[in-house]
């Protein structure tokens, strides 16, 4: 999000953003952390990653419950190949789908990934609520203004 939508272009989605991060209503699991900031050859995006290490948690018991389940199931198995891997795919991904699932949230994801069907259709048949990243952000933004009325 941080490259795909720099702050300087829409800060006001960018506050929205930040706020739900603040608030708890937006949540990461903490191995995308440390791709991040492993990865990242910006300077920004290392410090918003460690100005906003509470928002990225362990899984919990249940989630690492489901994430194991779903795994026996080869459910993530599409994620695993060397293109994907090559193209910087989040290894993250099956870990906040499980806890997006568990916690009863909206598992956001950019739409011009490389797996967005494979994305969609692990959503569906697991019942996991999703949404593409600038529909989220339109959403905190309709939300924002309904409760500043």
């Amino acid at each position: 999000m941080l490259e795909q939508f720099p702050r300087s272009i829409i800060p006001e989605l960018w506050d929205l953003f930040e706020k739900g991060c603040e608030n708890g209503t937006i949540v990461s699991e903490r191995e995308t952390r440390k791709k991040l900031e492993n990865e990242t050859s910006d300077p920004k995006t290392f410090e918003w990653c460690k100005a906003h290490a509470p928002l990225f948690k362990a899984l919990s018991e249940k989630e690492a419950n489901l994430l194991g389940e779903l795994m026996k199931k080869n459910t993530f198995d599409v994620f695993n190949n060397s293109q994907l891997n090559e193209r910087r795919m989040p290894e993250g991904i099956p870990f906040i789908m499980c806890m997006a699932k568990i916690q009863n949230r909206i598992y956001v994801f950019r739409k011009n990934t490389a797996f967005l069907t494979s994305i969609k259709k692990i959503c569906g048949e697991h019942e996991i609520k999703h949404m593409e990243v600038e529909d989220y952000l339109l959403k905190l933004k309709e939300e924002s203004g309904k409760q500043a009325k």
